[in-house]
């Protein structure tokens, strides 16, 4: 009976001394692979199971236990809580004020690839910077002045619980895609665009508004968008003639744009002389007419303007606003590129040209 109990002791102290050597074994490769990630002990390493306080090269703390640090488990963070394990390899703060600046420095080529215009700074709720912008349909909002493709995943669990997260790849503007999801109001656009018609207000994505606009004439009116989605005529003075006019002018004038307060270009269509339509970009600025070309075939001026803007957005070209509002300097490029698409002999019966040279007055 004594030399059992005996045995049973001598068992008992080799497992102690064992699991004493293999928690020590441990601690050194805690100690070890602490080092090499970059951290600094800040507390006693008591047992594996016993949380440590750590710190990297910034002084930002978290708490880790040995075997979890090892075992690929987790960290708890001192600010965010728990973390996983991998997140060790990398301080939480630290990572957080790179990617930080890293989108900070990214967001112009944001507001450029989705045609944004910057009108101011402000800050998030927060505290983090912030800008104003505005979308070239007019809407003006505000968003965090970092480019949010950075670093993004989408999250693993929005297909199970229905999650509905903003896409960073999307157009970050709601009241256009307000605008794109009604049916109505689409249609609204399409039939405006159809017609030459130009929107004078931005849309609000209620389908009870009503805007102002000017025909291609040159008539200034109104219309409700439940009643212009399908009307065969937008422009209440041209409903009254019965027919919708020609589009047989082409145009470029430029100004200093008074929605924008940029210097800019505005290529467009007219009817007639053009004269009203004329009038109507002169009084937001765009007085200089470098280019009127009027008594064009028909679809001539369509087909052109349509061309034209495909030519300008692959040389580069951003818009101001709109669809055919651009910067200044493009004004070189669309004369030419309008003139020489013409060409010098072309349409020369009922056709006028307005200006002493090509770019001037």
């Amino acid at each position: 009976m004594s030399t059992a109990h005996d045995e049973d002791h001598e068992h008992g102290v080799r497992t102690r001394l064992l699991m004493l050597r293999a928690e020590q074994s441990v601690i050194a490769a805690f100690r070890v692979r602490v080092y090499e990630l970059g951290w600094s002990l800040r507390g006693p390493v008591g047992g594996v199971n016993d949380p440590v306080k750590m710190a990297c090269g910034e002084g930002h703390t978290a708490n880790a236990k040995p075997i979890s640090v090892l075992a690929g488990g987790f960290i708890l963070d001192s600010q965010v809580g728990p973390l996983p394990q991998a997140e060790l390899e990398a301080c939480f703060t630290c990572r957080r004020k790179r990617e930080e600046a890293e989108g900070i420095a990214a967001f112009p080529k944001y507001a450029s690839d989705f045609d944004l215009w910057v009108l101011g700074d402000e800050k998030t709720q927060y505290g983090g910077p912030a800008k104003t912008v505005r979308c070239l349909a007019g809407h003006v909002f505000t968003v965090p002045a970092v480019d949010p493709r950075l670093h993004w995943k989408p999250s693993p669990h929005r297909d199970l619980l229905d999650l509905k997260e903003q896409n960073p790849h999307e157009h970050p503007c709601s009241t256009c895609k307000l605008i794109r999801d009604v049916p109505k109001i689409a249609s609204f656009k399409a039939n405006a665009d159809a017609q030459g018609t130009m929107i004078l207000e931005p849309l609000t994505g209620r389908v009870s508004q009503r805007v102002a606009i000017c025909c291609i004439v040159g008539h200034l009116s109104q219309i409700g968008i439940n009643q212009g989605h399908d009307a065969e005529v937008m422009c209440r003075p041209c409903r009254t003639g019965r027919t919708a006019p020609p589009h047989d002018v082409f145009y470029v004038v430029s100004g200093t744009d008074a929605v924008t307060g940029v210097p800019t270009v505005k290529l467009g269509i007219s009817s007639g002389a053009g004269h009203k339509r004329l009038e109507q970009h002169a009084t937001v600025g765009l007085s200089q007419r470098h280019l009127v070309r009027t008594g064009l075939p028909h679809g001539v001026a369509r087909t052109l303007e349509a061309v034209l803007l495909t030519h300008l957005a692959k040389e580069g070209w951003k818009r101001t606003r709109g669809d055919e509002y651009f910067p200044a300097e493009a004004l070189p490029t669309v004369v030419a590129f309008a003139e020489n698409w013409l060409g010098a002999d072309q349409f020369e019966t009922g056709a006028a040209s307005e200006g002493t040279s090509p770019l001037g007055p």
